[in-house]
């Protein structure tokens, strides 16, 4: 007996068993995690090791080189990436796909342990993390208040982060743009050196006072004390009233040689938004946490804080959740839409409401079905299973369309009900069975794609498999139940004229297929000819269409980025700020804007415009960043400006560009990237002005930038070491009393009522004005001399690279550049190469198109085979069904 019989036979039980469908099916829906991209592993490390003061050359030679060394025996690494900055080294790792990262992780682990004793005993330990795209914050949020900045950030960390960390699903909460307050004790040169003391005397005294440390435990009758001594300051007098020395018996104090005052650290980041000081603070969610409910719950949070508190208020600037609900929102209506239209059509050619009452019914089963197959795989709601769920709805009709029209048929041809369900079923079970099996193999090769972009696709294929699955065993049971039971069928009029206009209408049309079939064979060499010619344009016309791999969708922001000078100091990049911000004030439409923010740091600052919805504008996004670009160009002499519509599909680039993270450009969001790869600095920077050049010339390429631009101002320190050595110190010792004096050393904390503020240590402002109070500080020989540090050392100014980018083990050069609306990536690049063909590259130099660019490639390849594999796997189902080897060949071509 078989299942359509069983299911005919026993439709109580047919029908109990597709609402345990419904019921977990609905259930699972309810419980999906909702998020942007699938949860896949990312076959990415990354190991940071952070070392204080250190420039990018030196960094690239102490700490870079040495973890590259160290981890080139780790097993199935494709690519090392590193980028050395001042103060930090970072190195990624790509493995092949299929290897497991944990596994990887372990090895390099263990390579890094073998590596610490090489490593300069300053430098943090390495740090090892994952690359995973959906890690980045999904709600950014905006603080403002009438409160002093550092009283803000103190509200913020101490009392509303807690707030947002109770909400299921958030993991860590990162602030930028607080101020900080620390105990200076700020050095004067003249007391100093009238006490004969250095810097490194302060440091020393103020680490051996402030202390507190345990005295284990005495016995008290027949009680246990713990120990306790007790020597940490509490206040700033006690910092003041420090002995530091004593000089013939009279003590020589902090507060003798030094201001010492509760200040604040140095601001290396300012937010404005709506020109007001704004502290901005992102909130990631955990691992496999639903982002949309998240999301939602940080909203209400907001609300609650805003209407519970006076003393400040909370914006949100951006929620990636918004996107994430739109696109899926957009996928599921288009699947519904779909879905209406299918049954409207088949009403339209049917005619008959129990037909067409069937079909509804087995296309919504379907697909609750398909969403329990989903909860039970462990899949996600996504851009992907979503996009498979929409293709899946025009495919998972045609199996319940075949099986019922076939029953009308057995119906119309005088069976009653039962016989005509199980009859019409049977003659096509085979047929859609095959059909079914040829779309799915269609999607199996997906599955076995290596790429990223594989991976990405193969939920959607996953997707598409289930509904498929789901809609055979539908229309091989449900179906066939349900026209048992409520199929009516009217009987053929024998008499043309009293058949409606519609049924005339389709007649005719059928007639007229028939007549041009019977055409057709008629004339087989020239359909043949017709055929060949008609398939030689369609490939022609492929290689006309433009092609990348991310689409430009409608953005919902739009970034202006102003670059200056490397070491151009906040204050004056605030200024310039302003300078661009009356421009772009004047551009923007006011009334489409919801947020407008500035970031200025150090180098660099950059104004963000979250727009209104799509539909709530006139403007496109991309055709506004054209319109701001091209109203820029020279306003700011000296500084880089660029311009980019930005959108959810970033975190895509992201994930092409290979995780950022290591500067050029990786992290910013621009659509393409050259490599240019050689180990010669100097002659690496004359290449890349020769082909910025060039690119600015083709048509649809803007913001053209570099990541190594002049460099930053540098004051190199040279030691002379034999003069050092009679001194009976170390190069270390002077090198620290230059980082103190000048720098700031820590000497420890203040902990106050909870809260724990760094005593920073260095001369004060007016002593530390220009690069000739560096030859005036001064040292302490092993004999106790005092001397000034000019005595063993000598100054340059040089210019460092702010980064040096590494791409296995060679020097690499990034150059980065945005495209126009409607100018596709595969384009540009092909536009590039053709001017970069006469170009006389140097020996030891190479250019690459990395990025999404590269992935691009890698997705090309894959999907190639991809198609070959389907094309072989249909051809064997349907050889199998005819069992010819011919034939399958005539339906294929």
């Amino acid at each position: 007996m078989s299942i359509t019989d069983r299911s005919v036979a026993r439709p109580v039980t047919t029908m109990m068993i597709f609402l345990i469908v419904i019921t977990l099916g609905s259930i699972g829906f309810r419980y999906l995690p909702i998020d942007l991209l699938p949860p896949i592993e990312y076959p990415q490390l990354s190991v940071v090791v952070n070392y204080s003061n250190v420039g990018p050359e030196e960094m690239e030679l102490l700490v870079t080189e040495q973890v590259e060394n160290a981890l080139a025996g780790v097993a199935n690494v494709e690519q090392v990436r590193s980028n050395s900055a001042e103060g930090r080294s970072w190195v990624s790792l790509s493995f092949t796909q299929g290897t497991n990262i944990d596994e990887a992780s372990n090895d390099v682990r263990a390579a890094l342990d073998r590596l610490r004793r090489s490593l300069p005993e300053d430098a943090d330990p390495p740090r090892i993390w994952k690359f995973d795209p959906n890690d980045a914050p999904i709600v950014m949020i905006g603080a403002r208040s009438n409160r002093e900045l550092s009283d803000l950030t103190r509200v913020l960390e101490r009392e509303v982060a807690k707030n947002f960390e109770q909400i299921p699903g958030v993991g860590s909460i990162d602030l930028w743009g607080g101020i900080y307050r620390e105990i200076q004790v700020d050095l004067r040169r003249d007391r100093l050196i009238s006490s004969r003391l250095t810097a490194m005397d302060v440091v020393q005294a103020l680490g051996r006072e402030n202390v507190t440390l345990p005295g284990g435990n005495v016995k008290d009758g027949l009680s246990d004390l713990y120990v306790r001594s007790v020597g940490e300051y509490q206040n700033v007098d006690d910092i003041r009233e420090t002995i530091i020395t004593t000089v013939d018996g009279a003590p020589i104090r902090v507060g003798d040689v030094a201001d010492v005052r509760e200040g604040y650290q140095d601001i290396w980041r300012y937010i404005e938004i709506d020109d007001r000081p704004t502290i901005r603070f992102g909130i990631r969610k955990q691992t496999g946490a639903n982002t949309v409910a998240v999301a939602r719950e940080i909203h209400r949070e907001v609300e609650r804080i805003n209407r519970l508190r006076s003393d400040l208020e909370l914006r949100v600037i951006t929620d990636e959740s918004g996107f994430i609900q739109s696109s899926i929102d957009n996928v599921r209506n288009a699947a519904v839409w779909g879905g209406i239209l299918a049954i409207i059509v088949l009403f339209a050619f049917l005619r008959n409401g129990s037909t067409t009452l069937i079909i509804g019914i087995s296309i919504p089963i379907s697909i609750i079905a398909t969403f329990a197959l989903l909860y039970f795989g462990g899949l996600t709601l996504n851009l992907m299973s979503f996009g498979g769920l929409a293709l899946g709805v025009g495919l998972i009709v045609d199996n319940a369309i075949v099986v019922l029209e076939n029953i009308v048929r057995q119906r119309q041809n005088g069976k009653d009900l039962n016989q005509s369900a199980l009859t019409g079923t049977r003659q096509v079970s085979g047929a859609i069975i095959a059909s079914t099996l040829t779309t799915t193999v269609i999607f199996l090769p997906v599955l076995f794609m290596q790429t990223i972009t594989g991976l990405l696709f193969k939920e959607l294929a996953l997707v598409v498999v289930f509904a498929l699955f789901c809609s055979l065993i539908v229309a091989l049971t449900l179906v066939p139940m349900m026209g048992s039971k409520i199929l009516t069928v009217k009987p053929v009029d024998p008499d043309p004229a009293r058949r409606t206009r519609f049924q005339r209408a389709f007649e005719r049309l059928e007639n007229g297929y028939g007549n041009l079939l019977q055409r057709a064979l008629n004339r087989k060499l020239a359909i043949a000819g017709s055929v060949f010619v008609l398939f030689g344009l369609a490939v022609l016309g492929f290689r006309t269409i433009p092609y990348e791999l991310t689409p430009q969708v409608d953005a919902d922001a739009v970034r202006i980025q102003m670059t200056m000078a490397d070491g151009t100091n906040i204050a004056v990049v605030h200024q310039y700020l302003e300078e661009l911000d009356q421009v772009v004030q004047a551009i923007i439409p006011q009334d489409e804007i919801v947020n407008y923010s500035k970031d200025i740091r150090n180098g660099q600052g950059r104004i963000d415009l979250t727009l209104r919805p799509p539909d709530q504008r006139s403007i496109s996004s991309y055709d506004l960043a054209d319109d701001i670009r091209e109203k820029l160009r020279g306003v700011i002499p000296g500084a880089h400006i660029s311009v980019s519509a930005r959108s959810g599909l970033w975190v895509l680039r992201r994930v092409f560009g290979g995780g950022g993270g290591g500067g050029g450009g990786e992290d910013a969001g621009e659509s393409l990237q050259i490599q240019l790869r050689g180990n010669n600095l100097q002659t690496a920077d004359e290449i890349s002005r020769q082909l910025i050049t060039i690119l600015e010339r083709i048509p649809g390429v803007n913001d053209v930038e570099r990541d190594r631009r002049e460099g930053s101002p540098q004051q190199d320190i040279r030691f002379d070491r034999e003069k050092i050595a009679q001194l009976g110190l170390g190069v270390n010792e002077v090198a620290r009393a230059i980082q103190t004096n000048v720098g700031g050393s820590r000497a420890g904390m203040f902990r106050v009522n909870g809260e724990e503020w760094p005593i920073t240590v260095r001369l004060r402002p007016e002593d530390r004005l220009s690069i000739l109070d560096l030859d005036n500080i001064s040292i302490r020989s092993s004999e106790g001399a005092i001397l000034p540090v000019s005595a063993v050392v000598t100054q340059e100014f040089t210019r460092t690279p702010p980064s040096i980018n590494r791409i296995n083990n060679q020097r690499v050069t990034y150059i980065t550049a945005n495209l126009v609306s409607g100018l596709a990536l595969g384009d540009a690049v092909g536009m590039i190469e053709t001017e970069l063909r006469e170009f006389p590259m140097p020996d030891g130099f190479s250019v690459y198109f990395g990025g999404e660019f590269e992935e691009q490639q890698k997705a090309q390849r894959d999907f190639l085979m991809s198609i070959i594999m389907a094309l072989v796997l249909i051809y064997m189902v349907m050889a199998a069904q005819f069992e010819r080897f011919i034939d399958p060949l005539i339906v294929m071509f």
